[in-house]
């Protein structure tokens, strides 16, 4: 337990504790203070005759109501601190206390009187849950590291998982990384009773509406409706006892809960990541918006030294990335937490419920332009108005075919990203297996991913599928993972306003046409915040946040374990990918003009080979080696 808490110290730098509960049963946690400080010491017992104690990551943002209703019922409640309310919320109402719970959270819970431990997540994933078992033992972490910490576990690379990632650019959950570990999924709980392991079940869903089923709804009354929902949720965000900030990148999300933050609080302080490259540098806009709202900002410099952060990024996240963006919320994470700031809010889950990025506009294109002619075309002009590498369109418009064999085989929705994963699909199958075993094709749904595609889903209007997929996959396993990951490394909680299940239930519900707005992205936000910042960025097209790949890894200067880690022999001793292809996709990316969208396929995926190397060598090779 203690080399278990020693791991995963960096999410909880302000104390940590363990008991032993019938000679069966140890629960240990590590505590980022942020309501009561000095009370909300972990682990948490409730009525002393109950027998119930818990383990819990998150906050509860309803918790003063909580606390209001168990001391009517009876309860003495020890502290201010919400952790505290765990127990008391299971005494009376069980495993349904998940229910009424509204907030970010990931706990272990365990029942003496019944001899049960109960292990549950929150409704979107905000806060992580890995488990594991042995022959012996059921571990479970916020963290898989601290599952191998305990000497019970060993690292190993899962092969399967190398097959999502180097497609959804993830693994497919529950699967993660490491063979024989599982997340629990979001909106999960899991019963341990009587020795016996239950099937993880689910408490929650997203409410989406069958297509027709919406009814009639003005798109400003939707906006206004929001505009209230999402105010509420961000004051409830505000709550605590240390400092709390916003990050804002200028783009219309982030900006959008930094001004209900200046509106809900009086005052607001920023902090932004900036680039030395004009590509992906947004501080023009960011910097518009912190003078809006007069507000107190810092920038954090990317430069190309931040390259060197990439083995540190791979560990916090234990996966390996495409595009590293997540150095960026390991700089700011850092910064924050220096300057006493161990809470921001940010921007994150808006793309995911409005469907605000490109995949979704091209996937309506798809939809409604039935001329093949016509869509080559759109999508030519797509890349020259969006400054897409060469080669984008015309890549898009070669595979723009709503293809009803795909939407079959994946359970009746064409993943909004499948095209991404296409341009992945270079040299995969000769990359993935250098001992011959079967590479899943791209076409080909990853094990377990039917139980991710709702069994409602052909009821539903195509966007919204697309949306309710998104909530399932890439938002819990790849943008939420960035943000928790690298914020906790250095000992700082992300919250996520659009992602309060008051705000998500109300969006899922909306026509399809509120939120998507024809080809204008997330227009029902637009209207809903258009009087709280300046025109411009409410005007402002999204920027997806990137950031650069060559020039920190594939050009002179790069860190030295780039070349040590891609070399014939640190590749053959990991024995994960064939040399001679890892050999060919340098080449192929040396030999592709710079910024041709063949260049770009080519260091995705090195990247994505880079990384794994990496995981490998920081969580497998070296823990062995000690």
């Amino acid at each position: 337990m203690q080399r278990m808490l020693a791991s995963i110290a960096h999410r909880g730098p302000d104390g940590q504790g363990s008991v032993a509960l019938d000679d069966a049963v140890m629960l240990g946690a590590v505590r980022l203070a942020v309501i009561d400080p000095h009370g909300g010491k972990q682990p948490v017992t409730g009525c002393p005759s109950a027998r119930v104690t818990c383990v819990y990551n998150g906050e509860l943002y309803d918790a003063a109501d909580h606390r209001r209703d168990l001391k009517g019922g009876g309860h003495t409640i020890a502290d201010g601190c919400d952790t505290t309310l765990l127990p008391h919320l299971y005494e009376e109402h069980g495993e349904a206390m998940v229910e009424c719970m509204r907030g970010m959270f990931a706990f272990a819970l365990w029942d003496g009187a019944r001899r049960r431990l109960l292990l549950a997540r929150d409704r979107i994933g905000i806060k992580p849950l890995f488990w594991t078992r042995t022959a012996d033992y059921l571990l479970a972490a916020s963290e898989a590291k601290a599952l191998f910490a305990s000497g019970l576990v060993e690292a190993e690379i899962d092969r399967d998982a190398l097959d999502d990632v180097f497609s959804l650019s993830y693994p497919c959950p529950p699967r993660t990384m490491f063979r024989g570990v599982q997340e629990l999924r979001p909106a999960h709980r899991l019963v341990v009773e009587a020795g016996k392991v239950g099937e993880p079940r689910r408490w929650w869903r997203a409410p989406f509406l069958p297509a027709g089923e919406h009814g009639a709804r003005d798109a400003r009354d939707c906006a206004r409706e929001l505009r209230h929902v999402l105010a509420d949720a961000v004051k409830s965000h505000l709550v605590a006892d240390v400092p709390v900030a916003a990050r804002v990148s200028g783009g219309l999300d982030s900006s959008a809960i930094a001004a209900m933050a200046r509106q809900a609080s009086g005052d607001v302080t920023t902090y932004s990541i900036v680039f030395d490259d004009p590509r992906f540098d947004e501080r023009v806009h960011a910097r518009e918006v912190a003078r809006h709202l007069g507000a107190r900002s810092h920038e954090v410099l990317a430069g190309p030294d931040a390259a060197l952060r990439l083995p540190e990024m791979i560990e916090a996240l234990e996966m390996p990335q495409p595009v590293p963006v997540a150095i960026g919320g390991l700089l700011l994470a850092e910064r924050e937490r220096a300057g006493g700031v161990p809470v921001v809010l940010t921007g994150e889950g808006a793309d995911e419920l409005l469907g605000g990025y490109d995949v979704f506009r091209a996937a309506l294109a798809k939809r409604t332009v039935s001329s093949s002619w016509a869509r080559r075309l759109g999508f030519r002009a797509m890349e020259r108005l969006t400054h897409q590498p060469a080669g984008v369109g015309a890549f898009l418009a070669d595979n723009a075919e709503m293809d009803p064999a795909l939407v079959r085989s994946f359970f009746g929705v064409r993943p909004p990203w499948f095209d991404i994963w296409r341009m992945l699909d270079v040299e995969r199958s000769a990359l993935l297996s250098p001992d011959g075993r079967r590479v899943r094709p791209i076409e080909e749904p990853p094990e377990g991913f039917r139980a991710l595609v709702r069994d409602d889903v052909a009821s539903l209007d195509p966007f919204d599928a697309e949306l309710a997929l998104e909530l399932e996959t890439r938002l819990p396993s790849w943008i939420l993972v960035i943000g928790d990951r690298t914020a906790m490394a250095h000992g700082v909680e992300m919250r996520v306003p659009f992602l309060d299940h008051r705000v998500v239930e109300l969006v899922a519900a909306m026509p399809p046409a509120v939120k998507a707005g024809g080809l204008k992205e997330k227009a029902v936000l637009r209207e809903a915040v258009a009087d709280l910042l300046p025109p411009s960025i409410v005007g402002r097209k999204k920027q997806p946040f990137l950031t650069p790949v060559r020039e920190w890894f594939f050009s002179p200067g790069a860190p030295g374990f780039v070349d040590e880690s891609l070399s014939p022999g640190a590749i053959a001793g990991a024995g994960l990918f064939s040399p001679d292809a890892v050999a060919r996709l340098r080449k192929g990316m040396d030999a592709a003009p710079d910024g041709s969208l063949e260049r770009i396929r080519h260091e995705l995926v090195l990247m994505l080979v880079l990384g794994t190397q990496l995981l490998h060598e920081r969580m497998i090779a070296r823990p062995r080696a000690r």
